[in-house]
């Protein structure tokens, strides 16, 4: 088995493929309800992440020609510089063989040369993930779990989500609706900033620092957005009388395989909650979205499985839980 490092700048479409396959190939084993990107996807991904450049460190494991495992490292510089990110997966057929050790092994010592402290994972409930972070030092204390939620947008009368759209009319009056498509306005851009901080309270693993956004940070992650054909679509509450913007929804499109979308943000601006805007600007999202994109068929979304709120309004919506995703975390000596 030969583990080669690839550069992600030079990443082509038969190789993104072929990771793609090794991600279909461990859904199957696993049986998960979840999308799988596609190759097209994965390379721009790899290529453009949220903080704009390439992933940091790529490495693949090929059985002669084909790729049966790979693994990366994001080194976060905007955030939590003190951490390291690290995502991969062996197929099926290849597992229980020492390839998953000799795939960790150069990312946990790219992480040191950077001198990152710890290395956070996240692995699927019940997938063969879990017992080998284990074994290698990693604990999911103080990580919040995620639950992924999944609302099927043909299987559900758009006449639902218009009659929770008019039950929350009343206290959300005073507040008016904006569509944006794609990347932010440039008179907008500041005011996005504090949406997007807004977020922040939701619940966050232990000892890690919130996302610090400014007008480059929202710049820079709408054009990473366009490189990698993801389109964005959000809409914004804003308070009729005063022209604050007191919400935001945040929804992506993969042009490449448009059948998803995934539920970004949404979040409410602390001075204007409890005038049920969350619930107002998904509804309106979803009859948006269901309007202009047809060939949308349903909706990812992930919540901590703490936040109780945001939990109660997508079942409302009718979301249902497809998948529980775990976080692991190893220090560095």
């Amino acid at each position: 088995m030969d583990i080669t490092r690839c550069d992600p700048m030079q990443v082509d479409l038969d190789l993104a493929d072929q990771m793609v396959a090794v991600d279909a190939a461990a859904l199957a084993e696993d049986g998960r309800e979840l999308s799988v990107p596609s190759g097209p996807s994965r390379m721009s991904s790899l290529q453009h992440g949220h903080e704009g450049g390439p992933v940091d460190g790529l490495w693949v494991a090929r059985d002669g020609d084909t790729v049966v495992g790979w693994t990366l490292v994001e080194l976060p510089r905007l955030d939590n510089r003190d951490s390291a990110r690290i995502r991969g997966l062996v197929a099926p057929a290849h597992r229980c063989r020492g390839l998953g050790r000799r795939l960790l092994d150069p990312v946990v010592d790219l992480a040191r040369e950077h001198a990152r402290t710890r290395i956070s994972a996240v692995v699927w409930e019940g997938y063969a993930g879990e017992p080998f972070l284990l074994r290698h030092g990693f604990t999911s204390s103080g990580m919040h779990p995620y639950e992924v939620r999944r609302l099927d947008l043909h299987g559900t009368s758009a006449s639902h989500w218009r009659r929770l759209h008019d039950e929350v009319a009343e206290p959300a009056a005073d507040y008016e609706l904006v569509h944006v498509v794609g990347p932010t306005p440039d008179d907008l851009v500041d005011d996005l900033v504090a949406l997007h901080d807004a977020i922040n309270d939701a619940p966050a693993d232990d000892d890690m620092e919130p996302d610090a956004w400014d007008a480059d940070r929202v710049r820079t992650y709408d054009a990473s957005m366009v490189r990698r054909w993801q389109t964005t679509y959000r809409v914004l509450a804003r308070h009729r009388e005063t022209g604050a913007w007191a919400g935001m929804s945040l929804l992506c499109v993969d042009e490449f395989a448009p059948g998803v979308a995934f539920q970004e943000d949404t979040t409410v601006v602390r001075a204007h909650r409890g005038h049920r805007l969350g619930l107002l600007m998904k509804t309106d999202m979803l009859l948006w979205l269901t309007a202009e994109r047809p060939e949308i068929s349903a909706t990812d979304t992930w919540n901590a499985a703490d936040n109780h709120h945001m939990i109660a309004v997508n079942e409302r919506l009718g979301c249902r839980v497809v998948a529980r995703n775990l976080g692991y975390r190893r220090v560095l000596a």
